[in-house]
């Protein structure tokens, strides 16, 4: 969460120093598709490939100045990864007589995110349209998913991850001779790799907005990459529409974004 926050800051004081005394914001929604997969440790255990999800959400654009702009947006996003499947053996060679632990491998995973990106963008006019690539942050929160045919959510805390690394450390804990190095290696990295309810990354997006024939339709382009041991890589497309500008942020106090004059 450190380099979220400073990522975030630097971003923010970057966009302070362009503002401009005439902030405007406009409203709009979104839907698309995602290709996503858990990579880190999670694909270094179990081998992952893409799958596809869906996005929809609304989004905020505050107008900085004629060329930047901040664009916050609240999402929920179908996400996820497949894998190579198969069965995870632990203990082959036992001497307890408790013989080895197979464990069938899940080969398609899917996660919900309530998903909230920040981004900065930066426009120039292209064509009958303005196209906007920018940098961002987000942070997620995974409300339900499935593991396979597991009756419990990937992320509850009888999931079939959590259930499993317990079983395993019990058996660890009675009969340690039964493990070899290998054993513990990957009794580790399945630790490591249980999936988590919260996320939180960095991204890049590119957007290109119709000004001409269809004020206000665009189509974008993300990739957004998370920052822990198990990290989500998501890439994302969408269209969506934005309302017309408004005035707004702007007070007696207050003559602009992030500016304050008594």
């Amino acid at each position: 969460m450190k380099k979220i926050g400073l990522i975030l800051s630097l971003l923010l004081c970057t966009m302070a120093a362009f503002a401009q005394n005439d902030v405007k914001v406009r409203f709009g929604g979104q839907l698309g598709f995602n290709m996503s997969k858990w990579s880190g440790d999670y694909e270094d255990l179990y081998g992952t490939k893409f799958r596809m999800g869906g996005n929809a959400g609304v989004l905020a654009e505050v107008q900085v100045n004629q060329r930047w702009s901040i664009q916050p947006e609240l999402m929920i996003s179908m996400e996820g990864t497949k894998t190579d499947g198969g069965t995870l053996t632990f203990c082959k060679n036992a001497v307890s007589g408790l013989g080895p632990i197979d464990v069938k491998l899940p080969e398609d995973i899917s996660a919900w995110y309530i998903k909230v990106p920040i981004w900065v963008m930066y426009s120039f006019n292209v064509g009958p349209g303005r196209l906007s690539p920018g940098l961002g942050v987000y942070v997620a929160w995974a409300f339900t998913g499935d593991a396979g045919d597991n009756d419990a959510t990937t992320f509850s805390d009888n999931s079939f991850y959590r259930s499993t690394y317990e079983y395993l450390e019990d058996r660890y804990l009675n009969s340690p001779q039964d493990f070899s190095q290998q054993d513990v290696d990957n009794m580790q990295a399945w630790y490591n790799s249980i999936p988590r309810r919260f996320d939180y990354g960095v991204g890049v997006k590119c957007c290109y907005e119709m000004e001409r024939g269809v004020p206000g339709l665009f189509g974008s382009l993300n990739v957004t990459e998370g920052l822990n041991g198990s990290y989500n890589l998501n890439l994302g497309f969408s269209v969506g529409y934005k309302f017309k500008y408004c005035k707004w942020l702007r007070t007696r106090y207050n003559t602009g974004i992030l500016e304050y004059n008594p």
